[in-house]
């Protein structure tokens, strides 16, 4: 006797198997492997399966799974109209972009089982389904009743199958029929799988006449006239003059910006220099059309021998870019001149590194706790010609934070830069701002600075190459540990590559599975911030973390995903 869904001794097999693993954790040894799998991830992932609610995220409607699928599923549901089903389309990330029922009573039943637009379908969220195992694995499959460990599903059978980008011959979503479990299942994989193949249809249309949008765009800017190039993250069309003045390196770093612009509806930019000097300006291939960037190039003017000289040691610290927010740095380290500096910002973002690259050979005193550390500031800034760097004002004690202020004001022939971590509620910031009333600089968290990514890895990562998917991974991440969470994901992602491209499959399961967070309000950038320096402080023990910020554990796990911070 099996565990089948469509018979009545398999579905009463299957809750029995499904009580015993709740209550005991203990799975049945002829349970199929797939589903003592999903059960046991569910697990691992902490799942509250008898959640009463399936949260919902920000999507966008306007993308072109959307719509290529829209007028083929809407087709489908009244096709399906008296067999009660609805249809159900997900983004490649398991959030419901989608949604037709022809039958007043199928939409209440989408209704019960908080299947809405937004609505998030991921393992995470909501155990193995219809939909999140398709995405999962890329193929199709039908999963019902006791088959959810999720409570609200436990009355339904949803059949899913995959829809494949023509161009990228990635997995961009998911199509799934979703009824009551006692409904007729036979036809139900055919039907996704049929709908599928039509949605695969209407996006090579789609992509044919996206790709002739760039092609006009690139023509009408005449690449015969001025270097130029059109991008979009998988096509290129560079000009014989653009091609001369930008390496392959600026190519990726522009790709980068407009592989953004697609997320975000809006060029981060408008214009841009790159290493070697060259600028650049980034336009929209189409007025509203954020799919696509023209970049005109510029031939690159000399610069100030003192300002290359400077930006060579931040590149031999590692730690060169091109995007805005570095260049912002380099410009206020450049202003800053030999005036003392604090340089904040958050963990990991490379303060001390930028301050070895600005003094050269510094003497380096990590704040401490005695009072002895005061005494060793002193002797260092006696030195002649010296420079000093004193790391994590923040741990010192107000006392010692104004003694410290009263030193440095004095008369010593060192130069001096402190660092000072943001998030840690420290009392001594305002206390060496006022006293010593250094030049302020803020170094920049990785989130800021995406389009280095690139360039970061291969510096990392000795020479490593990014492929698209693992660029696209990497800069959709939020990175809360900053260049110190980087170079840990790309040694290790450069283990298990074992060669020089670093594609996606290499990247940690949290990495692959990052998203962006458009439309959050302040008070949710706050709340996020808060949550994710609560983490960083506890070293990732989430329950430390709840219990520092004041909030229940299971209200941390919903916020962790909402914010995707999981």
């Amino acid at each position: 006797m099996g565990y089948e869904i469509d018979t009545r001794d398999g579905v009463a097999r299957l809750r029995r198997a499904r009580e015993l693993f709740l209550t005991d954790r203990i799975l049945p040894e002829d349970l199929p492997s797939w589903l003592s799998a999903a059960w046991r991830r569910s697990c691992f992932a902490e799942l509250d399966v008898t959640r009463d609610h399936v949260p919902a995220v920000p999507v966008s409607l306007e993308t072109p799974l959307v719509r290529a699928a829209t007028p083929v599923l809407a087709k489908l549901a009244g096709d399906l109209a008296g067999l009660g089903a609805a249809v159900v389309l997900s983004d490649r990330l398991a959030r419901v972009v989608g949604c037709w029922a022809d039958e007043e009573a199928v939409g209440a039943h989408l209704a019960r089982i908080g299947t809405r637009l937004g609505a998030d379908l991921s393992e995470r969220s909501t155990g193995t389904n219809g939909i999140s195992h398709v995405l999962a694995t890329g193929g199709p499959c039908v999963i019902g009743g006791p088959e959810h460990l999720f409570e609200l599903y436990q009355h339904t059978v949803c059949a899913g199958a995959p829809v494949t980008d023509p161009v990228t011959r990635k997995v961009a979503g998911a199509v799934a029929v979703v009824c009551e479990l006692d409904a007729p299942l036979r036809v139900l994989h055919a039907i996704t799988t049929t709908a599928t193949g039509a949605i695969e249809r209407e996006l090579v249309h789609a992509a044919s006449a996206h790709e002739h949008r760039l092609l006009e765009a690139y023509l009408r800017a005449g690449p015969a006239r001025h270097p130029i190039a059109v991008l979009d993250g998988r096509t290129r069309l560079v000009s014989a003059a653009a091609a001369g003045l930008l390496r392959p390196h600026d190519i990726e770093t522009l790709e980068s910006y407009a592989i953004e612009a697609a997320r975000d509806g809006a060029l981060p930019t408008t214009e841009l220099v790159l290493d070697d000097g060259v600028k650049v300006h980034l336009h929209p291939t189409l007025p509203g059309d954020s799919r696509g960037v023209l970049v005109v190039v510029e031939s690159p003017r000399p610069r100030p021998e003192r300002r290359r000289a400077r930006l060579s040691l931040f590149a031999g610290a590692g730690l060169s870019g091109g995007s805005p927010a570095w260049r912002s740095l380099e410009r206020s380290v450049a202003r800053a001149g030999t005036r003392p500096m604090l340089l904040v910002g958050e963990p990991g973002v490379g303060k001390t590194e930028v301050a070895c690259a600005v003094l050269g050979d510094p003497v380096v005193l990590d704040a401490a706790d005695d009072d002895g550390w005061l005494e060793e500031v002193g002797k260092a800034l006696a030195q002649p010609a010296r420079a000093v760097l004193l790391r994590h004002v923040e741990r010192l004690r107000p006392g010692q934070a104004a003694r410290l202020a009263s030193l440095l004001t004095e008369d010593h022939p060192g130069r001096v830069i402190a660092t000072l971590t943001t998030g840690t509620r420290s009392a001594c910031a305002e206390m060496l701002r006022t006293g010593w009333a250094p030049v302020e600089i803020r170094v920049p968290g990785l989130r800021e600075r995406t389009a280095d990514i690139p360039e970061l890895a291969r510096r990392f990562g000795g020479g490593v190459h990014l492929a698209q998917d693992a660029r696209e991974a990497l800069q959709r991440h939020d990175w809360p540990g900053n260049l110190t969470e980087l170079k840990a994901v790309i040694a290790s992602a450069r283990a298990e590559a074992a060669g020089p491209t670093i594609s996606a499959r290499h990247l940690p399961r949290r990495l692959r599975s990052s998203r962006a967070h458009p439309g959050l309000t302040e008070l949710e950038k706050a709340e996020r911030q808060a949550i994710s320096d609560a983490l960083l402080a506890a070293n990732g023990n989430r329950v430390r973390a709840a219990a520092s910020i004041g909030i229940g554990r299971a209200t941390l796990y919903r916020k962790l995903a909402r914010y995707g911070l999981a």
